[in-house]
């Protein structure tokens, strides 16, 4: 249920405010809604890494592949040990791991807050 409640408000929320929004959401519903650690935690990461790899696809569908050729140059570009790995694959991987750490941690300690203060 956290799962869901991530996703579909940091989805509206993100189309009105900036990007950070997720970190704030995942913390309540994780304060809220979360019966475990593990389970806030991967809630938050699943929702939020969920939510970016399908904005990033439909902001890759609706560009034609433009974004994706111009951002993922830019990650390989920093990133040397990512050379070999296509741009699509790199770019989905990185947006899935950042967009998941701040989720999970976030929701985890909405989780460890409502503990704290328990």
């Amino acid at each position: 249920m956290s799962y869901i409640i991530i996703l579909i408000v940091s989805a509206i929320a993100q189309l009105f405010l900036p990007w950070w929004v997720i970190a704030p959401i995942a913390f309540l519903v994780g304060m809220m809604k979360s019966k475990s650690s593990s389970g806030s935690f991967f809630a938050g990461a699943g929702a939020i890494a969920t939510l970016w790899i399908a904005y990033a696809l439909y902001l890759n569908m609706s560009s034609d592949g433009l974004m994706l050729d111009r951002v993922g140059g830019l990650f390989l570009e920093s990133m040397k040990f990512l050379k070999n790995i296509p741009y699509t694959l790199s770019f989905f991987v990185i947006m899935a791991l950042i967009g998941g750490l701040v989720g999970g941690f976030s929701a985890l300690a909405g989780y460890q807050f409502k503990q704290l203060t328990k």
